[in-house]
């Protein structure tokens, strides 16, 4: 009778420690995914930054270069409504435009994906929460199981033990009155 007891002491506490095993990775993978959102949410917001910066970066430098050309067509004595120097001029400053607006875009592309993938692992987060209370669900639905299996299915110990005997009558008695 000792070792049935202390078989089935055994089988608690195993059961316990995998439950409790699965509530600490859920809980860890939570934490790892929250984690990693939270620097992907810095990350967006330092390329918004970024961008913000680049963008007036490269208006003043167009601004220069606009001024730089304004400034060697006056030295050159041109007239100031020349289409050719319009031309060059219009260019230089469409281009400039161009390749600004591609700067900033791309900066800003890249903070929508940190934001977005920070959305999934918050989400991520969440779903191991779930997994693992579920998880912790199906080990003590398990370990009841076998426990109900231990007993015989009629709640008759099945451990080699006479149930006409003394020792099995006790036996019986501890499993259905405990």
């Amino acid at each position: 009778m000792g070792q049935a007891a202390s078989g089935g002491g055994m089988s608690l506490a195993a059961t316990g420690f995998k439950l409790y095993g699965d509530y600490l990775g859920a809980r860890g993978t939570e934490q790892a995914d929250i984690y990693k959102a939270q620097v992907l949410e810095q990350q967006a917001q330092y390329g918004d930054l970024k961008a913000t910066q680049t963008n007036a970066q490269m208006t003043n430098r167009l601004a220069v270069t606009l001024g730089h050309i304004d400034a060697v067509r006056a030295a050159a004595h041109t007239d100031i409504s020349s289409p050719t120097g319009a031309a060059v001029r219009g260019f230089r400053e469409e281009l400039g435009t161009e390749q600004k607006g591609i700067a900033v875009e791309n900066i800003l592309q890249q903070s929508r994906m940190d934001e977005s993938n920070a959305a999934y692992l918050r989400n991520a987060a969440h779903n191991a929460l779930v997994t693992g209370n579920v998880q912790m669900l199906a080990d003590t639905f398990g370990a009841a199981a076998g426990a109900i299996k231990g007993m015989g299915g009629d709640g008759t110990p099945s451990a080699g033990v006479n149930p006409d005997s003394p020792e099995g009558q006790v036996a019986y008695s501890a499993s259905i009155f405990p």
